[in-house]
């Protein structure tokens, strides 16, 4: 079993529009809900690889009992802590006519204190029944930055392997903690390495360089481009195939899914590699975040260029 942190819970609400305006009523071509945060759609695209994902983290109310049924349905396993307020929802609104999407994410209310020592507990005493733990998203508020540090901490020690994708603090100590794989943006990349954002970067050195100071494999997400990956020393550069993109919503979460399926089945780290630039782009091609089929997944592997820097 794989652990999918999933701590910023949603309904995550996606609306086709065939033109979109402000200030004007839209009668949507396609409403389509479901269970929301990225820890949700990594475990459904672990889910379309044959592995046995759970979901993990705080809800509550209507909204947290929809999430919950949604993805018992979807045949997804969960193990959430229950707290006493509303989880929230996320929208957004896709123009199919433009391309664009427009996103409208509810911040979530303040985890209290003791929930979030609950679920750490929990976590302590459960996670040696799970082969792989993911760890994606934002932190909700009331949530300290040094979360998913300690979990990986805590992973490490029961032999656990970790795959962290998230932001700001929560990854600058995440990744202090050295977890297995870290996916981190452009963006991030140059907050990591305290590099302003306007300044220019060489991101395959930068890639070696966050590898070799946190001791972890880093794949630096550049989205319809592909990825740029280290192991230590080892770089990559991937491109991936090009596709006519419904929906890039959940890409990255499709990514880390297909890292952490390559890392689990043995696959080299090239491999991986392409495995999770194939699972990212399969997505695009599906309305729904971590909704990919397999055999656009296996199509699009073989169509992944990867080039050793």
């Amino acid at each position: 079993m794989i652990l999918c942190l999933n701590l910023n819970a949603a309904i995550d609400k996606t609306i086709v529009v065939s033109s979109f305006e402000i200030n004007k009523i839209h009668r949507p071509e396609s409403v389509l809900a479901l269970a929301g945060g990225k820890g949700c759609n990594v475990a459904r695209a672990l889910k379309t690889f044959k592995e046995i994902p759970v979901v993990s983290g705080w809800i509550g109310g209507l909204a947290g009992q929809f999430i919950e049924q949604e993805l018992h349905q979807e045949g997804i396993q969960t193990d959430f802590i229950q707290t006493e307020f509303e989880s929230r929802t996320c929208t957004s609104i896709l123009d199919r006519e433009n391309q664009t999407m427009t996103e409208i994410y509810e911040r979530g209310d303040l985890v209290p204190i003791e929930k979030v020592e609950e679920l750490r507990d929990h976590i302590r005493k459960t996670i040696g029944k799970y082969k792989a733990a993911t760890l994606s998203g934002s932190l909700p508020p009331g949530v300290p930055p040094d979360f998913y540090a300690s979990v990986i901490e805590i992973a490490r020690t029961a032999g656990v392997l970790t795959f962290l994708d998230t932001s700001g603090d929560a990854l600058r100590l995440g990744v202090e903690a050295r977890p297995s794989f870290v996916k981190p943006n452009e963006t991030e990349v140059k907050s990591l390495l305290d590099v302003k954002s306007s300044d220019s970067l060489d991101f395959v050195q930068a890639a070696v360089e966050i590898s070799t100071r946190y001791k972890t494999s880093v794949v630096l997400s550049l989205g319809a481009n592909g990825a740029i990956a280290a192991k230590e020393h080892d770089s990559l550069i991937v491109k991936s195939p090009s596709v006519a993109a419904k929906s890039a919503v959940g890409s990255g979460d499709c990514m880390l899914a297909g890292l952490a399926y390559g890392v689990l089945r043995g696959f080299s780290f090239e491999e991986t590699i392409a495995g999770g630039v194939a699972a990212g782009t399969a997505n695009t091609l599906t309305i729904g975040a971590g909704q990919f089929k397999i055999d656009d997944f296996e199509r699009l592997l073989g169509q992944v260029h990867v080039l050793r820097r």
